[in-house]
């Protein structure tokens, strides 16, 4: 088979495709899988046919291998083309219905369609560089919005058009006069700017997207979930809101108004993102609020002075300037008409002594001088930089005080703690209140493109979807070697004896904090009186020394040295720098001690006995100490699960894979794995790895080289059961969209087998693969007040798996934990692979379970433990691996294999059973 490609390298709603993409894809609808880029991250396989449930790991298929050992990948191997859609996600097999009803109000809003409508595709290409398109994608729209105005009559007659801003034109009807390719010249001017003409090209295509496939879809006689047509929908209902709102992808955010100032001439703007969904039985519009920052429009001038102060402009601050204004726009009006430019840099010279060439005269004269004497416009402040723009090859400086930042630009850049505690504290509204901008917003949108959808078949009604949901008891909690039993009650419960506290002896306390701040016996003390509360046994400190950030390391080298320490506790200052809690964690890696480490303000402020118990329960869980465990006595399907599930050897297996921004240099990727170790869930194995990948790609979510590390947590798990194998795998993985679902279930689950296979000839475990998705915006709320929490939410436990699910996927949505403040985000997991064959209550029971097996706190926690320690340890991973300096991640080619020993604990024997990253 030949090598799969995607058919373009559009984002978002799949643009850039090629003309055969687009006459494929929509004259032979999915008939086999086609990579596309999806709405989410990486390479989406969209049109493939769902496979039943599997009735063992068999199912899977032999694996094979090349000459060198490795496993033949059947999603992307030129020689498997039998392989090809033999890895695909399960089918819904039934429903829960275990727990107590409730009935809740969505953020989905019911679409009726037309299921007789044809819609007809036209390609269109606009003469500008495709450089200039993507950097002003207004410009496409309103190129589009002037050639339909010239051409209306002689072309588009009582068609309707719809433009995707990028290369595609949908119509509802056939176009007689564009039946073969046309071009067309296009006037272009605006208010205060200069004319031009843009030639279009229109080219017809034999794409047609017909309707009587999402009836197939929903009356079960195609098992397709057409994408072409979802992605024609968000472009249709987005295009009204698109010539009104500033928007980018699925976002809309209305401009002007009072908007929050976040610092650093940034603003937080609140709008709306709209997307179209396949709910279970019809078509829904999913609309949520969405807050994101964008650059206050305001003089160049006063943005420099926002971020700078009034310092003076020196290097250091010369690099935090351009690293914000690069790639933004500015508008200059010098000319008489009013022109944008793209900034590069600020320039080393200020305007009186910055020299440029005067066209004109020939003569060498500076930016100053240039527009006193040519345009008669002496500068205010001539010493300040100018802005060089783009081209850069041309050498053009504007002014600083003649530029002003466009409306509209989001901020790209990572944003400072202070920022994104400013902008939680101003988007965190009360369930209630959500709801009802939510749906204000949802009126609005559909309101503008009312006319326009109704053209095409479609209706969006404004009232939200109701469904019943069903409320899951909680888990007993045993303490106290099982002599007091305790039930969370919304959520959260009170400590008690820890089932098996641990003996803290060999243990050492370091301060950079001042004597006089913090006194070891006070700190003693506490931590003293509330461990015997807890069932923990804490001797006197073998050390406990004072000391600067700068000293640190030569300290605990010292305090090694002198005395057996296993364990340390490191009190941080109260404005700490990212080196010292480095530093602190390198400890682990170069000592081999674990360590915990308390903020100043927490032990000066705050050391209560519910902030010291909290503590007390990490250093026992990193002891490998268990604080409590679960019984499952409570009702029939409970005891189900815990023999089903727990009766026999099982390892939980979470992941995580977490990328660095575009502001971080390359840097490679985190993966993380976690796996149980005991019955208990709080014996964790841990396995890291850095992934590079290539400049200007996007990230990749597959775990490379999984086979070896599912294989080395086998072998820890035997390890520790003294020769015992698990029978039961259960997966849960973090962070993959329904776009990778194929990939990352071919890939990570061939790897998974591979791994049984190489440990044992013969053993096969069942396997259950289930994907944890937080990144979405479905919000569920209570119809009932009564029926809340006490901060207005849903109350722990709620799960929905009808109405808003998916028509094929077996998927459900489970709200696992109590609000605190704002709206809770329920997580969304979809079931990729079972062939332990465990019913939906079961898988739901056992998923909600997990989430009150998070040792850092006693609370249930919002998706269940295991990943939740995966992305900690991708965490601890990013911790370490900012503090390695002075490489080039891109033209320095480090050893990644190296770094990433240099980063584990692994090599002491000490960590390989605890989970000393919580």
């Amino acid at each position: 088979m030949s090598q799969m490609k995607p058919s373009g390298k559009g984002r978002g709603r799949g643009r850039g495709r090629s003309k055969e993409a687009i006459n494929s894809s929509a004259t032979q609808p999915y008939a086999k899988a086609t990579p596309t880029r999806s709405r989410g991250r990486g390479v989406a396989s969209v049109e493939t046919a769902v496979i039943s449930h599997p009735s063992s790991s068999s199912a899977i298929g032999q694996l094979e291998y090349d000459n060198n050992g490795n496993i033949i990948n059947p999603f992307t191997s030129k020689h498997n083309k039998k392989h090809m859609n033999q890895l695909q996600p399960i089918t819904r097999k039934d429903y829960g219905s275990f727990g107590r009803e409730i009935e809740l109000y969505t953020n989905f809003y019911e679409v009726k369609y037309d299921a007789k409508m044809k819609i007809y595709i036209y390609e269109v290409e606009i003469d500008l560089p495709p450089q200039v398109l993507k950097k002003n994608r207004s410009m496409a729209m309103d190129v589009f919005q002037k050639m339909i105005h010239q051409y209306r009559c002689p072309y588009f007659q009582n068609a309707c058009p719809v433009f995707d801003g990028s290369k595609l034109l949908y119509t509802n009807q056939k176009l007689p006069q564009l039946d073969k390719r046309v071009q067309l010249k296009v006037e272009l001017s605006g208010e205060n700017e200069r004319p031009r003409n843009i030639a279009v090209t229109v080219t017809p295509t034999s794409g047609v997207i017909d309707f009587q496939d999402i009836k197939k879809m929903y009356s079960k006689e195609s098992e397709i979930v057409p994408h072409n047509h979802f992605q024609f929908m968000d472009i249709l209902f987005g295009f009204m809101p698109k010539m009104t709102y500033v928007n980018f992808g699925r976002n809309y955010f209305p401009p002007g108004g009072e908007q929050p100032n976040l610092g650093n001439g940034i603003q937080l703007w609140s709008g709306s993102t709209m997307a179209m969904k396949a709910g279970q039985w019809k078509l829904m519009m999913n609309v949520d609020e969405k807050h994101t920052a964008f650059y206050k429009e305001q003089s160049v001038r006063s943005f420099v002075r926002e971020v700078n102060g009034d310092r003076r402009i020196d290097s250091r601050s010369m690099k935090t300037l351009n690293d914000h204004l690069k790639g933004l726009q500015i508008s200059v009006d010098h000319n008489g008409y009013r022109r944008r430019h793209r900034a590069i840099k600020l320039t080393e010279e200020p305007a009186n002594r910055l020299y440029i060439t005067d066209n004109t005269s020939g003569d060498r004269i500076t930016v100053a001088d240039y527009f006193r004497d040519n345009k008669k416009m002496p500068l205010q402040y001539p010493d300040l930089p100018c802005i060089q723009v783009e081209p850069q090859k041309r050498a053009i400086y504007q002014p600083m005080e003649m530029c002003t930042i466009v409306e509209g630009q989001r901020c790209l850049r990572t944003l400072s703690d202070e920022q994104i505690a400013k902008i939680i504290k101003t988007s965190a509204k009360k369930p209630h209140i959500k709801k009802e901008v939510v749906d204000r917003s949802a009126k609005n949108l559909f309101d503008m493109g009312r006319d326009i959808a109704r053209k095409y078949g479609f209706e969006a009604d404004p009232r939200p979807v109701k469904v019943k949901g069903r409320v899951l008891p909680p888990p007993t909690l045993v303490y106290c070697e099982y002599d007091q039993k305790i039930t969370p009650r919304d959520g959260v419960w009170r400590n008690a004896r820890m089932n098996r506290g641990v003996s803290l002896g060999s243990w050492g306390l370091i301060c950079l904090a001042g004597q006089h701040e913090v006194k070891g016996k006070e700190f003693y003390d506490k931590m003293c009186r509330e461990a015997q509360k807890m069932g923990m046994q804490i001797r006197e400190p073998l050390s406990v020394r004072y000391c600067r950030e700068q000293d640190f390391r030569s300290v605990v080298k010292q305090m090694t040295r002198n005395f057996p320490i296993t364990f340390l506790y490191v009190i941080l200052p109260m404005k700490f720098t990212t080196a010292a809690y480095t530093d602190a964690k390198n400890c682990e890696i170069e000592f081999g001690i674990v360590t915990q480490c308390i903020k100043l303000g927490t032990f000066a402020r705050k050391f209560n006995p519910m902030t010291i118990g909290n503590i007390l329960l990490k250093t026992n869980n990193k002891l490998g100490g268990v604080n409590w465990e679960m019984t499952f006595t409570q009702s029939p399907i409970v005891q189900n699960l815990g023999k089903t599930v727990f009766n026999t050897p099982v390892m939980i297996i979470g992941a995580d894979v977490t990328h660095y921004t575009r502001d971080d240099g390359g840097k490679p990727s985190i993966a993380g794995v976690v796996c149980t170790l005991d019955q208990q869930c709080s014996r964790y194995a841990s396995r890291l790895k850095l992934q590079r990948h290539e400049r200007g790609r996007t990230s990749d979510e597959i775990i490379r080289n999984f086979k070896d590390i599912v294989k080395d947590l086998l072998l820890e798990f035997r390890h520790y059961n003294k020769d015992v194998k698990p029978q039961k795998i259960l997966y849960y993985r973090d962070g993959v969209s329904q776009g990778q679902f194929v990939q990352t279930l071919t890939e990570e689950l061939a790897g998974i087998q591979a791994a049984c296979k190489e440990l044992e000839d013969g053993y096969t475990p069942s396997i259950t693969y289930i994907t944890a998705q937080k990144r979405h915006h479905t919000r569920l709320y209570v119809a009932d007040r009564r029926d809340a929490d006490r901060s207005g939410n849903l109350p722990p436990g709620t799960v929905v798996d009808r109405e808003i699910t998916h028509p094929i996927f077996f998927d459900f949505y489970l709200n696992s934990h109590a609000g605190i403040i704002g709206t809770n985000r329920p997580a969304h997991y979809t079931v990729l692979w079972d062939d332990s064959n465990l019913s939906p209550d079961m898988i739901q029971l056992l998923t909600y379970y997990l989430c009150h097996t998070y040792a850092r706190c006693t609370r249930s926690v919002s998706y269940p433990a295991p990943t939740y320690y995966a992305h900690l340890l991708c965490a601890r991973a990013r911790t370490l691996l900012n503090g390695i300096r002075n490489i080039d991640w891109y033209n320095g080619c480090p050893d990644i294999e190296r770094i990433e020993n240099d980063i584990s604990v692994q090599r002491h024997k000490s960590f390989r059973d605890i989970a000393y990253f919580v």
